[in-house]
């Protein structure tokens, strides 16, 4: 029963993005004039950050503010990140790799460029680590370390773009 549950609200989700949210960012793109690139690192990442955004205020605690916990909230927020790196990613490259002749080598459909993989991954591992000086030292995070996270995606931004 769970899995089927599982599956609607899968179901249920991809659907949604796919009727809703990429025609949205498409029009807005064009409208803009954005770049891919800018609308991936921008739009893209807003639209599909918020639902995450929620969940962790969500988690934080009730409505008595000495129930607030930073400790649920970077779980959530963790416990996403590592599903999409790890799982939807090897999903996606190995549904990519599929030929439909059995006897002939696997087609690689998507490409990879390194030097934005390690652009890409340099950012996210200094963010993890960044999240995890946080947690493991002060143990809090305030407007500063807020601020300082702003920073560190204003940057990715900059270089993307240029």
């Amino acid at each position: 029963v769970l899995l089927l549950f599982l599956f609607i609200g899968m179901y249920n989700l991809a659907s949604t993005a796919d009727n809703y949210l990429s025609p949205s960012l498409e029009h807005m793109t064009v409208t803009f004039g954005l770049s891919d690139s800018l609308a991936g690192v921008t739009l893209l990442a807003f639209g599909n950050g918020a639902p995450d955004v929620f969940s962790a205020v969500a988690a934080a605690g009730g409505q008595d503010p000495s129930e607030l916990s930073a400790t649920k909230s970077v779980s959530v927020i963790m416990g996403g990140t590592f599903f999409i790196t790890c799982i939807v990613i090897s999903l996606a490259t190995n549904a990519s790799n599929i030929n439909p002749d059995k006897n002939g080598p696997p087609i690689k459909m998507i490409k990879v460029t390194p030097r934005f993989y390690l652009r890409d991954i340099s950012f996210f591992l200094i963010t993890n680590l960044y999240l995890l000086y946080l947690m493991l030292v002060p143990g809090y995070i305030n407007l500063t370390h807020a601020l300082i996270f702003i920073a560190i995606y204003a940057i990715y931004v900059i270089i993307v773009v240029t």
